[in-house]
């Protein structure tokens, strides 16, 4: 049964009784059900549309995401339900948690109180620290992929684009980067670098700015510009754009948010003791080292229209040709 076959009311593989529709992405949709093997507990189940079920590429996608989710186990961590291994559909299913996304909170109001955002932060330093311990960087660490549930406490979900550690480099090529959303991705990625741990770091500074200040580091409709322009510099100091916070919460951010890794901080846990403890942390006046990047936007958009249209390998053939007429030129100029 494919995907757009199926809708509430349906029963899936004769277990899970599906009730509604809770949201759709690209590669699939997402539905609220009922387990009935499990006394009918509440799950969510991830179905492949029908674009992508006959083909090995995003199954293998969903697979490994459900490899990863499977052996993690956290009260911050999205939980995972183990499935037959020869199942016929195209399906995973994880936990369902009554609550709402960061996203969704920041629909409601922007910036968030400082305490609130910094609540929260801590929590998914938590659930990151866990995660890193077992050799995984998320990769995708974004205010959509956490929830704050209603018992108060949150989970981190979507390990769709996670990996070992040691993961292969990043793709970038002619669109927005493959690893991460663009507001939120590390300038390794862009640059197609090996992933590390302080990438997520990274995706937790822009999560943390964002609820802090209303808006993401690098604002912009054009992701080519919003992607490189973390590249060149630095996003303007949160307290430019919210006099409320305070300078320790924007030293936090800013540590996080360095263009260098080596620069960040060195683990979560050590970002999440500052976010605990703001009033005995020690400040690194990063406020102060901060590089603006708007002159640059102007080259930026010049220089994605040239690689656009085709223009730039003819570009460096008319230089190439210039540089060899001058060097020829140069050798009948008298006296030589």
């Amino acid at each position: 049964m494919a995907a757009l076959n199926l809708k509430p009311g349906s029963i899936l593989d004769g277990r899970f009784l599906l009730t509604e529709v809770l949201g759709q992405g690209g590669m699939a949709t997402i539905f609220k059900a009922q387990d009935l093997d499990r006394d009918r507990v509440w799950v969510a189940v991830k179905v492949l549309l029908p674009l992508f079920s006959s083909g090995l590429g995003a199954w293998s996608v969903f697979q490994r995401e459900e490899e990863i989710g499977r052996g993690l186990e956290h009260p911050y961590v999205l939980k995972y339900v183990g499935l037959p291994e020869d199942r016929r559909r195209s399906y995973i299913v994880t936990e369902f948690v009554p609550g709402k996304s960061i996203a969704a909170r920041l629909r409601e109001e922007r910036p968030l109180g400082e305490r609130e955002a910094i609540a929260i932060g801590a929590r998914v330093c938590q659930a990151l620290e866990h995660v890193h311990e077992q050799g995984i960087v998320h990769y995708d660490i974004k205010p959509a992929n956490v929830m704050l549930c209603d018992d108060g406490t949150i989970r981190l979900i979507d390990f769709g684009l996670a990996h070992k550690a040691v993961a292969k480099r990043f793709t970038f090529g002619a669109g927005p980067p493959a690893m991460g959303s663009v507001d939120y991705v590390a300038p390794e990625q862009i640059q197609r670098k090996r992933g590390r741990k302080s990438v997520d770091i990274y995706g937790l500074g822009a999560m943390l700015y964002e609820m802090l200040t209303g808006s993401a580091p690098f604002p912009g409709d054009d992701p080519y510009v919003v992607a490189s322009t973390r590249i060149l510099g630095d996003p303007p100091a949160p307290r430019t754009l919210n006099s409320l916070i305070s300078p320790q919460a924007e030293d936090v951010v800013l540590r996080a948010l360095r263009r260098n890794p080596a620069e960040r901080y060195p683990t979560v846990a050590a970002m999440r003791a500052d976010l605990e403890h703001l009033d005995r942390m020690q400040m690194g006046g990063y406020s102060q080292r901060l590089q603006p990047v708007t002159r640059w936007r102007r080259w930026l958009r010049i220089a994605r229209y040239v690689g656009t249209v085709g223009l730039l390998p003819v570009l460096v053939q008319v230089l190439l040709f210039f540089l060899l007429w001058h060097h020829l030129a140069s050798k009948h100029l008298p006296g030589r």
